[in-house]
C-alpha cells in the first residue's frame, strides 16, 4: 500500500512539472504567434521582443506578466485594421489551435510511452488557451478578440458565432478523442492515476482557463461564461471523462 501510494505520488509530481512546462510552452507559442505575425506584416522589428515582465513568483511560474508587446495603436493608426485582426487572432488560432491540430496529428498513433504525458498536457494547454478566449473573453471590450473585431470592423457579438465554431470543434475533439486515448494509455490501468489525470484536466481547463473572466475586468459576459465553466461544465466533464475512460478500458 505504501509503495503504491509513493509511486502514485511521484506520478502526480511528474504531472505537475509537465503541466507547468507545457503551460509555459503554449503560453509562449501564443505570444510568439502574435509577434511573428506582426513581424511578417512589418509592424515589429523583432518577433522575440515580448514584454517578459518582472521576476515575481507568478510570472516565473505561470508567465502571468508576459505580453506580446505588439504596437496595436500604430497598426490601427496606419489604417490597416485587417492586419491588426490577423495579428490578434494569430495567438489563439495559430499559436494554440494550429499547434493542437499538428501535435495531435503527429502523435495520436504514439499516445503511449515516455512522451505521451507531455504531449497530452500540451494538447490541453492549447485547447484551454483557445477556450479562455472563445467563449470566455470573446465579448470583452479588450484583449485579442476585441482587437480582431475592431480590425475587421465587425461587432464582437457578430464575430462571436464565427469563432465559436472552430473553438467548439477543437474543445469537443480534445474531450471526446484526445482525453480518452491519452489518459487511458498514460494511466496504464491504474484507476487512481486515471482519476488524478481527469481531475487535473478538468480543473486546469474549466477553472484555470475557464475562470479567467472572473476578475471583472473583462465584463459581465466573461463573468457569466466563467461561472458556467467552473460550476456547470466542470462536473459534467468529470463525469463524461470518467465514463469515457471506463468505456475505453473495457473496449
Amino acid at each position: 500500500m505504501k509503495a503504491t501510494l509513493l509511486s502514485d505520488t511521484r506520478f502526480a509530481m511528474r504531472m505537475v512539472i509537465l503541466i507547468l512546462v507545457t503551460h509555459a510552452v503554449s503560453y509562449l507559442t501564443h505570444e510568439y504567434a502574435h509577434t511573428t505575425m506582426a513581424w511578417m506584416l512589418g509592424y515589429m522589428a523583432n518577433p522575440f521582443a515580448l514584454d517578459y515582465g518582472g521576476l515575481t513568483p507568478a510570472n516565473l511560474i505561470l508567465l502571468s506578466d508576459v505580453g506580446d508587446n505588439v504596437p496595436y495603436d500604430a497598426v490601427f493608426a496606419s489604417g490597416h485594421g485587417a492586419a491588426a485582426a490577423a495579428i490578434a487572432l494569430a495567438g489563439p488560432f495559430i499559436g494554440n489551435a494550429l499547434l493542437y491540430v499538428c501535435l495531435y496529428a503527429a502523435c495520436r498513433r504514439r499516445a503511449s510511452g515516455r512522451m505521451a504525458a507531455a504531449t497530452f498536457w500540451l494538447l490541453l494547454m492549447c485547447a484551454g488557451n483557445v477556450w479562455s478566449y472563445v467563449p470566455i473573453r470573446a465579448l470583452a471590450t479588450h484583449a485579442d478578440i476585441a482587437l480582431a473585431a475592431r480590425g475587421l470592423q465587425i461587432g464582437r457579438l457578430a464575430l462571436f458565432p464565427l469563432l465559436m465554431i472552430p473553438s467548439m470543434l477543437l474543445v469537443g475533439h480534445f474531450f471526446a478523442k484526445a482525453c480518452p486515448l491519452f489518459i487511458c494509455n498514460i494511466a496504464q490501468g491504474n484507476q487512481a492515476r486515471a482519476l488524478l489525470m481527469i481531475a487535473m484536466t478538468t480543473t486546469w481547463f474549466f477553472v484555470f482557463f475557464g475562470g479567467l473572466g472572473m476578475s471583472g475586468s473583462y465584463g459581465t459576459a466573461a463573468q457569466v461564461f466563467s461561472i458556467v465553466s467552473e460550476i456547470v461544465l466542470l462536473p459534467i466533464a468529470l463525469a463524461f471523462l470518467w465514463h469515457r475512460y471506463v468505456a475505453h478500458v473495457d473496449a
